[in-house]
């Protein structure tokens, strides 16, 4: 039996190492501040405002994380549609981080019907964060 293999990209690998460094560096740093903000925030505002406060910024980052899952479920649709349409997973042409075994034929299209449906079930998932996010948002 002979496997294809699709070869990965040694730049893309670099690349994607960097970028994700660089957001562990910022979510820690992001974190660092909110946690100095807390400490400040529960000592010089009221409880009430504080709550406020809080509702406010989760709101805010909840409809924030629902427009990025929302972005995501459209690139896995897109992407589930075209290796429906080609029969073939990773799709030519393509560049890849790890070396991948080819898939084509109904192998392609089952794993096209799986990102499918990620993409219906990342759906909900944004319409539940955006609702949340707004909810939050309006009670602050």
């Amino acid at each position: 039996m002979n496997i294809e293999i699709h070869r990965a990209d040694p730049q893309l690998r670099r690349m994607t190492l960097v970028v994700l460094a660089s957001a562990m560096l910022a979510a820690i740093l992001l974190m660092a501040w909110f946690h100095r903000w807390l400490d400040r925030s529960t000592v010089s505002m009221p409880a009430e405002r504080f709550m406020l406060e809080m509702h406010r910024m989760i709101g805010i980052t909840s409809t924030a994380s629902s427009l990025c899952v929302l972005l995501l479920a459209g690139y896995a649709a897109r992407l589930g549609r075209r290796v429906i349409e080609a029969r073939r997973w990773p799709l030519h042409g393509s560049r890849v981080v790890l070396d991948m075994r080819i898939r084509s034929g109904d192998a392609a299209v089952a794993f096209g019907r799986m990102l499918n449906i990620i993409a219906v079930v990342l759906v909900v998932l944004a319409i539940a964060f955006g609702v949340l996010g707004w909810r939050l948002v309006g009670t602050g």
